[in-house]
């Protein structure tokens, strides 16, 4: 509450700052863009949606009405990317098949069948999202990037982020998934100050990028799977 309000005030006070006078050029590589990254969203039947305001943002990554994932932080103006949290929900238990509602004047029959229709219906759309469910803590991480990039106030040259430690299970996952993303260890757990806990709001891993390394990395990945620029809709992964 109060703790991260006072280190996300500085930020709020350069909501107005244009972002010409307050970063430094950006690079000249050829690296993804949002319009690369909508393109693989599209392609693997999702949508990226997203917040901002000033340096704060929020995505979010949807399946039709079902929110898969999200994404929230800040840019700061001394450089560096705050990463609050990048959630992909687990399916396990997340999807739910819901029997349709027996409409007036339907026969006993009838309303079996209609629940049926919709209950497999649930099922296909439950399979194809897990099916491409391994990209999606990709697609959030590269949105943040491409948004550094093109929307952000400041550009930023890293971007940092916590690996909470509530639980140690669950700590570990959180590591491993955020070195597979190419974060590296700063501070583990035992070597985290008291300051590092008060700007974070908690114990844990900290962990750090570069943004020029993130984006030659994963540029390729993400434009291979965005496929052509012109793509027809009938082409499937």
């Amino acid at each position: 509450g109060v703790r991260r309000l006072l280190v996300f005030l500085p930020a709020v006070l350069l909501l107005g700052i244009p972002r010409a006078f307050s970063q430094p050029e950006l690079p000249k590589e050829d690296v993804l863009t949002s319009a690369d990254l909508q393109r693989a969203a599209k392609r693997l039947n999702v949508e990226l949606r997203e917040n901002t305001a000033g340096p704060w943002y929020q995505i979010e990554l949807y399946s039709g009405d079902r929110q898969l994932g999200k994404t929230s932080g800040w840019a700061q103006p001394w450089g560096s990317l705050h990463l609050e949290t990048i959630e992909v929900r687990k399916f396990t238990g997340y999807w739910v098949a819901k029997p349709a509602n027996a409409r007036p004047g339907k026969s006993p029959s009838e309303a079996s069948e209609l629940s049926a229709s919709a209950e497999a219906e649930e099922k296909k759309r439950y399979a194809d999202v897990a099916k491409v469910a391994r990209w999606f803590g990709l697609l959030l991480s590269c949105a943040i990037a491409c948004w550094n990039r093109e929307r952000s106030p400041f550009y930023c040259k890293e971007a940092y982020l916590l690996a909470i430690k509530d639980e140690e299970k669950q700590h570990d996952r959180l590591v491993r998934y955020y070195k597979g993303l190419g974060f590296k260890t700063i501070k583990d757990p035992e070597t985290l100050e008291y300051q590092d806990q008060v700007i974070w709001g908690g114990q844990g891993t900290l962990m750090r990028t570069d943004e020029e390394d993130f984006m030659r990395r994963w540029t390729p990945v993400v434009r291979q799977l965005a496929g052509p620029t012109r793509m027809s809709g009938s082409e499937k992964l």
